[in-house]
């Protein structure tokens, strides 16, 4: 017998995942995870959101996925504010995830690359005003 996870999915948004397989991959509809969805999900080992965008509107969204080894995340992520993560150890930091999961995080736009000038994509220098080696610009 197969196990599988329940996912409870309303306009968009993930309001609860039930428990069940090891590994979640949530469809390209979801935009949104609400704070309380994955509460119960302790046996879950592996999470993929394949969206292009998705919005996560709590700290520690995850924390209720004690077992959690690895997640993945294809595209853009913003916060509870709508800002765009740009550094991996920020958004690993906002999700609470432990230093044993392993993130993997790719995003198809110039502005979610690590380090890099939301306008050009070039490398940045300096610690507070962070200025681009290519074009000049402050990010």
């Amino acid at each position: 017998m197969t196990e599988e996870n329940r996912l409870e999915i309303t306009d968009g948004i993930l309001m609860r995942c039930s428990g069940g397989a090891r590994k979640i991959v949530l469809p390209k509809t979801v935009r949104s995870i609400a704070a309380q969805a994955f509460v119960d999900c302790t046996d879950v080992e592996e999470i993929e959101i394949p969206g292009n965008q998705i919005r996560l509107p709590a700290e520690h969204i995850f924390s209720g996925c004690t077992a959690l080894k690895k997640l993945s995340l294809w595209g853009e992520a913003e916060d509870a504010a709508g800002s765009r993560f740009t550094s991996r150890v920020r958004l690993k930091e906002y999700l609470g995830l432990a230093e044993d999961v392993q993130l993997e995080w790719e995003c198809p736009t110039v502005w979610c690359l690590e380090d890099r000038c939301q306008f050009c994509g070039g490398a940045l220098r300096g610690d507070v005003m962070r200025v681009c080696s290519f074009c000049g610009r402050i990010n």
